[in-house]
């Protein structure tokens, strides 16, 4: 294997930022600075990483970045995630610049329950991984919307592009347990397994890259559990990998390469969930950001999925052709 796509799936981190690493001379193979990523690896050969700095994305080390809001009230907080920036941190000892962070230099009124670096956060999107997430204002709101996502009456669509097309939409239905080489990967386990956490997901396909050579192909993908890299997982033990995503087994290629190199395309393209205080069902689209729709309009044909201002949307109802996904809908 590469070292650079070595070290991007082992780390999870971009290719970019892992000639950061090279640069700075903190990677030694064999007890020699690296010269060159695109060598490949030995079975001998041991690579020594020096002091790891933590990687942020430009966005997040900068004070004046802004969050696009799709709601808000005296109760919760709809934001659009930008791809690059982590929900909470992992400790108090961490850190890295959060979600959590931005919401407290802006001054919302977050919920208090739990761990002071957690606060507001009902549910999480990966690091790299883009799009809608709700913020609870208020303890109330917080336990109301906690209780939703057990549930299940909140939930969330997500868009992704993936490597090679499924043969057909499909629902997954397998439990995930920790990898047992990598405790930081998740993969899929047998039903009987005690320490499995069970985990659905119903994968739909949208469309397939113009290029007959490419086998990109755009999907959906709702989630029926929340559980930790589930969308990633589950694709992973169909052979499939989101573009970007080089922990789970996404090997890269020049025109990923050329467009998107510090993020997965992923992304959470609906939440859906009942207002806390008056029960109303609220259904939220986050748009797309610019590199992923700049991405998909040049190899796919979505021109249908355009609204007035060229944007692309995918409603709900235009992405499902069988009842065996419209029961899926909320």
């Amino acid at each position: 294997m590469r070292a650079d796509i070595f070290l991007a799936k082992t780390l999870q981190i971009s290719r970019s930022q892992v000639e950061k690493l090279r640069a700075n001379k903190q990677i030694l193979l064999n007890g020699s600075p690296l010269n060159k990523l695109g060598i490949f690896l030995k079975a001998q050969d041991i690579l020594i990483l020096q002091e790891i700095a933590k990687p942020l994305s430009d966005s997040a080390n900068s004070q004046t970045f802004e969050i696009p809001i799709l709601y808000q009230d005296e109760e919760l907080l709809i934001l659009n995630k930008p791809a690059g920036l982590i929900v909470h941190r992992a400790n108090a000892q961490d850190e890295q610049y959060t979600l959590v962070d931005w919401l407290r230099q802006k001054k919302f009124s977050l919920s208090n329950l739990g761990d002071s670096y957690r606060a507001g956060i009902v549910h999480r999107l990966d690091k790299g991984t883009s799009g809608a997430i709700v913020i609870a204002k208020t303890n109330f709101a917080h336990e109301h919307l906690k209780s939703q996502l057990q549930s299940r009456q909140m939930g969330r669509y997500y868009l992704c592009v993936i490597d090679q097309a499924l043969k057909e939409s499909q629902m997954v239905d397998s439990p995930l347990i920790r990898h047992s080489k990598n405790r930081l990967k998740y993969t899929t386990a047998n039903k009987n397994n005690p320490n499995a956490k069970s985990a659905k997901t119903a994968f739909f396909k949208i469309s397939s890259a113009q290029n007959e050579k490419l086998h990109y192909e755009l999907i959906g993908a709702k989630l029926f559990s929340g559980r930790t890299h589930q969308i990633r997982a589950h694709l992973s033990s169909l052979n499939r990998h989101i573009l970007g995503d080089y922990f789970y087994g996404y090997l890269g290629d020049s025109h990923f390469n050329g467009f998107l190199e510090d993020r997965i395309l992923l992304h959470s393209h609906l939440l859906y969930l009942n207002h806390p205080k008056n029960g109303k069902i609220l259904h939220f689209y986050a748009p797309l950001f610019k590199d992923m729709q700049d991405f998909l309009k040049t190899y796919f044909s979505l021109e249908s999925y355009q609204d007035s201002s060229n944007n692309l949307l995918f409603p709900l109802e235009s992405l499902y052709h069988s009842a065996f996904f419209m029961d899926s809908i909320v």
